[in-house]
């Protein structure tokens, strides 16, 4: 089963995001950043999440729990239900590759057990943005 930590860094003025995952599969583990465009934080949270569940699937991967410090994109997951409009292209194309997984969750964790993924985000962003 893979342990899966995602976060997104975004820069104000214009808006410009960056995704990152940490897949930590049986002895393996892989560091991902994803340059997400003109963004704000919170489509770039869904954009991380939609583009590390593609990269599961191409790892063949079939068991898995997410683990994001985004309370709106674990809510929606609980209530099955996308409040913002913007979002639910993400949750349906989510939720449609989770269909092929023996085993998907999304899962809420604090901001300070998500750092590793944090960081990745953050020195990508730096990067980009110099």
């Amino acid at each position: 089963m893979a342990t899966v930590y995602i976060d997104a860094a975004t820069k104000q003025n214009p808006y410009f995001s960056v995704g990152a995952a940490v897949i930590k599969n049986d002895s393996e583990t892989f560091e991902e950043t994803y340059i997400l465009g003109n963004i704000d934080n919170n489509e770039a949270e869904w954009a991380t999440l939609l583009r590390t569940t593609e990269r599961l699937v191409e790892f063949g991967i079939t068991h898995a729990i997410i683990y994001t410090d985004s309370k709106i994109i674990v809510d929606t997951f609980i209530k099955n239900f996308v409040k913002d409009m913007r979002f639910k292209s993400y949750y349906n194309k989510v939720n449609e590759l989770s269909k092929d997984f023996s085993l998907f969750l999304v899962s809420l964790i604090p901001r300070e057990e998500n750092k590793h993924a944090d960081h990745l985000a953050k020195t990508r962003l730096y990067k980009e943005s110099k």
